[in-house]
């Protein structure tokens, strides 16, 4: 064996082995350390090593830390980012077997288009679904226990009897807080450790609730805010979402085969009575796939699904921090306060958090900077936390509550509702009316914009279908042009 296998070896051994006790510093050092062996086994000319241990130190580490990650209540970025990642070579396997299996049995590109575009429809029936059930756990596990609070019932018994006859979902999650809440955890740690997929807007919510001793109330908003964000969306839906995702897919495959199998005979015919001279659509229809195929457009298409996938997901369990905001935090709601569209959602969906939690620290007596306080620690957008703190500091240095909020940007309805001009009773009661109105005008522009951005979608899809089927008709009626006019002069 030579002194480059054995250091391959030995790599492989300690990644093992980090990748078990110290799984976030394996994930994140793993790209190093295959580029280190990719290295040796260049530099020493070793290609067993380039084949064989690269891909075996890879897929070792991530199933190592894949495998830490077993119990679900402890599973961190680095457990999600193992398990995408062995999901995503397994899917290429399989894919790669599937495909060398239909051509050994010399089956049609028809059929196997077919039968991809079915495998596709499916997985995305079960992704679907599986969204669908998650958000109707998030409905049913918070309806549940405001119910039980609301009756002053205790609260691990009534748990476990309500688990008896839930749905599967619904009955883990039940089971799982009650035992967190058994070993005398908070309400707050009970759904953050027995919960771990628990909305981050709600799990801030109920933190805040229990910490001003107001814990039915904020249970109630919640529930509010997750029937509104569930029920809402689907009463207005043009057509399905993974639509536009099948049709893309469908027309990938089928552009994929009529450029392998039926352009280059066009192209072949058109060198010979056309002189080549193909039209634009076409040329671009043919550098496009052939990127896709063998070209870098296909590695940098996978890489980028990846990196959103897992970023995205990186993103939504910083979220779960109650603390200080982290990096990936701060950039993730940078990027969505920059977009147009999506920083009006982010800014109303942020006041009504806030609305809500204020309104329930004014009827628990609290002063109004120890609200404003309150709010700084809920899932708020960044950008939005900052106006915030504007308006604590203002409020602290004795200002003007009214003035202060306006002139921190956050609106003159949330000003109007602290103006001294109004009686100090009824600040609670116009913020509920504040929080309702802005409760209803967000799901009223996220259906309006879903009515508007779905039909341009659908015409995006028609003008890239269209364009397909121009780039590949299109030669053969220059071809026929062609040939009509050598035959009729």
């Amino acid at each position: 064996m030579s002194e480059a296998s054995i250091l391959c070896f030995a790599i492989l051994a300690f990644y093992l082995f980090l990748g078990c006790r110290r799984p976030g510093i394996a994930f994140t050092t793993l790209p190093f350390s295959v580029g280190l062996v990719w290295y040796v086994a260049v530099a020493t000319n070793t290609p067993e090593n380039l084949l064989i241990m690269i891909p075996t130190i890879f897929i070792g580490t991530l199933v190592a830390i894949a495998a830490t990650g077993r119990d679900r209540q402890n599973r961190q970025w680095f457990h999600w980012g193992a398990w995408y990642l062995l999901i995503g070579i397994a899917a290429t396997v399989l894919m790669g077997v599937f495909l060398v299996g239909v051509g050994a049995l010399a089956a049609g590109y028809v059929v196997v288009a077919v039968l991809l575009c079915s495998v596709i429809a499916v997985c995305g029936s079960l992704i679907h679904y599986a969204l669908t059930g998650s958000r109707r756990t998030v409905v049913n596990v918070f309806s549940t226990i405001a119910a039980v609070m609301r009756q002053n019932l205790p609260l691990t018994m009534a748990m476990d009897c309500a688990a008896i006859g839930a749905e599967h979902g619904t009955a883990v999650v039940l089971r799982d807080v009650k035992t967190w809440l058994v070993k005398g955890c908070s309400l707050t740690d009970a759904l953050r450790r027995g919960y771990p997929r628990c909305p981050a807007a709600a799990l801030a919510m109920v933190a805040a609730g229990e910490r001003i001793g107001q814990l039915p109330a904020a249970l109630a908003a919640v529930e509010a805010d997750m029937e509104a964000q569930t029920l809402g969306p689907k009463r207005l839906r043009p057509i399905h979402p993974f639509y536009p995702v099948f049709v893309v897919v469908l027309v990938l495959f089928l552009t994929l085969g009529l450029v392998t199998f039926v352009l280059p005979q066009f192209v072949a015919m058109g060198d010979e009575l056309v002189g080549g001279r193909l039209p634009a659509a076409t040329r671009i229809l043919l550098r496009i796939a052939r990127g896709f195929a063998n070209g870098p457009y296909g590695a940098i298409a996978l890489l980028a699904v990846v990196v959103i996938g897992l970023g995205r997901r990186i993103y939504r369990l910083s979220r779960q921090r109650l603390d200080r905001p982290s990096l990936v935090r701060r950039l993730g709601d940078s990027v969505l306060w920059l977009l147009p569209v999506v920083r009006r959602f982010q800014r109303d969906g942020s006041l009504v958090r806030s609305l809500g939690l204020l309104r329930i620290s004014l009827i628990a007596g609290c002063p109004v900077n120890d609200a404003i306080r309150g709010t700084l620690d809920l899932d708020v957008n960044w950008w939005f936390r900052r106006r915030l703190q504007c308006w604590l500091t203002s409020v602290e240095r004795g200002e003007n509550i009214a003035e202060s909020a306006r002139r921190c940007g956050l609106g003159t309805a949330l000003a109007w509702a602290f103006d001294g001009g109004v009686g100090a009773g009824d600040t609670p009661a116009i913020l509920e009316m504040l929080e309702s109105y802005y409760r209803s005008l967000y799901l009223y522009r996220l259906n309006l914009t879903r009515y508007i951005l779905w039909p341009v979608g659908i015409l995006l899809l028609g003008l890239m279908v269209g364009f397909v089927a121009y780039a590949v008709f299109s030669p053969g009626v220059a071809i026929v042009n062609s040939m009509a006019l050598n035959v009729y002069p």
